[in-house]
C-alpha cells in the first residue's frame, strides 16, 4: 500500500502542477525551434543542448543570452521546488482518499453512508476485504477519511464519481441511499458499465423494488424496514388500546398504517417532518406534525391512560438522548405502557432496556439478514471459521 500511495501523491502533485509543467515544456520547445531558425546547419542533438543551456552557440546572439538567462531560473523555480517542497507537503487527504477508491479492482463499493454501511464497512474491515465508499456529505465520511480508507466524496449520480469508485471492476455494490431518485440513478448507470456484478439495493416501496429486479437492471432489493417490520407483527398481534408511533421515516409510517389497520385500535403518528404517509390513510390513524419529545407533547393529543403501545422510531444518533428521555418518564408515568424503542449500536441496549423497553430494527439485525441475501462470495458473506 506505501508504494501505490507513493504514486497517487506524485499523480496528485503532477496534476496541481499541470499548468506550471506545460508552461515550461512551451518555453523550452519555444526555444529549441528559435535556435533552429537562428543556428542554421547544426545537428539535432547540438539543437537540444542549446535549448537546455548545456551548450552554447559559438556565435551568440542576444536571444541566446536572454534564453540562457530565463530558463535555469523557470527550471529552479518549477522542477526543483516541485521536488523539493511540495512532494514534502501534507497531500489533501479528500483528493487521496479519493484516487485510492480508483486504484481498487474486485471490491465492495458503498453508496451512501448510514448505519447499515458502517456495519457492511466493519465487516470488510475486520475480515480484510477491499471496499470504497461514495457520500456526498463529508461529514460523515471523515473518520474513514483520516484512516486512509477509500471514499469518493461527491453525488453519486454523477458518472465520474462512479468512474472513480472503479464500479466497472467492483465485485459487487451496496446502495443504501434513502433516495429513491439516487436508487434508480445509481442502478442504471452501473448497469451499463458492469452488467455482471451484483447490485445490491435497500429499497422501501414494492413497485421500486419490482422495477430494479427486472432486465436489464437486474439488481436485488432489500428492505431493511421490512425487516424490522417482522418483531413489529408479533408484538402488535391481538393487541387493543390506542397507540403513539414517533418518527418520520419509512419504517414509522409502515407501523402506524400496519396497526391502524385494525379497525378496534386508535394510531396517533407524531411525525415533525412529513404531512402524510405513503400508504392509504384511514380513519383511526391521527398524523400529527410535531416534534414529541416531552409528554406534555403527547398529552395535547392523546390521553395517555388509554395507550397501551408507544413505537420511537427515531434513527439520527442525535435523537437518541430523546428517546432515551421520554421512554423514562413514560416508564415513570405510565408504567402499563409498553415501549419499543428503536436503537442502531448494540451498547444501548441495556440503558434502553433498563426502562423496561423493548429495542428492535437495530442496524446488527439488518446487517445479519442482508448476509443471507448476498451472494456466496460476497465480501459480507457469513465466514464459516
Amino acid at each position: 500500500m506505501s508504494i501505490l500511495n507513493l504514486f497517487i501523491e506524485i499523480e496528485l502533485k503532477l496534476k496541481q502542477y499541470k499548468l506550471q509543467f506545460v508552461f515550461l515544456f512551451l518555453f523550452w520547445f519555444g526555444g529549441f525551434i528559435s535556435f533552429i531558425i537562428i543556428e542554421p546547419n547544426h545537428s539535432l542533438y547540438e539543437y537540444i543542448l542549446y535549448s537546455l543551456t548545456v551548450r552554447r552557440p559559438v556565435s551568440a546572439v542576444d536571444f541566446t543570452n536572454f534564453y540562457a538567462l530565463l530558463w535555469p531560473i523557470l527550471l529552479e523555480v518549477i522542477v526543483f521546488g516541485f521536488i523539493m517542497g511540495e512532494l514534502m507537503e501534507k497531500y489533501n487527504p479528500v483528493i487521496t482518499s479519493r484516487i485510492l477508491a480508483k486504484y481498487k479492482r474486485k471490491h465492495t463499493v458503498i453508496i451512501g453512508f448510514n448505519h447499515i454501511s458502517e456495519r457492511i464497512i466493519e465487516y470488510c474491515v475486520d475480515n480484510k476485504e477491499s471496499f470504497c465508499i461514495i457520500e456526498d456529505n463529508l461529514e460523515l465520511v471523515e473518520d474513514l477519511i483520516s484512516t486512509g480508507y477509500p471514499v469518493v466524496v461527491g453525488d453519486p449520480t454523477e458518472t465520474s464519481n462512479l468512474a472513480y469508485a472503479s464500479i466497472k471492476r467492483a465485485r459487487e455494490i451496496f446502495i443504501n441511499s434513502d433516495d429513491v431518485r439516487i436508487v434508480i440513478i445509481c442502478t442504471e448507470k452501473i448497469r451499463k458499465v458492469n452488467q455482471i456484478c451484483p447490485i445490491y439495493v435497500r429499497a422501501f416501496e414494492d413497485h421500486v423494488q419490482e422495477y430494479l429486479k427486472q432486465p436489464p437492471l437486474n439488481a436485488i432489493p432489500f428492505s431493511t424496514s421490512k425487516w424490522a417490520m417482522d418483531g413489529i407483527h408479533k408484538w402488535t398481534k391481538n393487541k387493543t388500546g390506542k397507540a403513539i408511533v414517533i418518527g418520520h421515516d419509512s419504517l414509522t409510517h409502515r407501523i402506524a398504517h400496519h396497526i391502524s389497520l385494525n379497525p378496534e385500535r386508535e394510531i396517533f403518528l407524531f411525525d415533525d417532518i412529513h404531512d402524510g404517509i405513503e400508504f392509504v390513510v384511514n380513519p383511526n390513524l391521527h398524523i400529527i406534525n410535531e416534534f414529541a419529545c416531552f409528554l406534555s407533547d403527547l398529552l395535547q393529543h392523546v390521553n395517555l391512560d388509554y395507550v397501551t403501545q408507544v413505537f420511537i422510531c427515531w434513527k439520527a444518533d442525535s435523537e437518541f438522548d430523546e428517546s432515551l428521555y421520554l421512554t423514562s418518564k413514560l416508564n415513570l408515568r405510565y408504567p402499563h405502557i409498553k415501549i419499543f424503542v428503536r436503537i442502531f449500536d448494540e451498547e444501548f441496549i441495556d440503558l434502553v432496556e433498563k426502562y423496561n423497553a423493548k429495542t428492535f430494527s437495530t442496524s446488527n439485525n439488518a446487517f445479519k439478514m442482508l448476509q443471507k441475501v448476498v451472494a456466496s462470495n460476497s465480501a459480507i458473506a457469513h465466514k464459516n471459521f
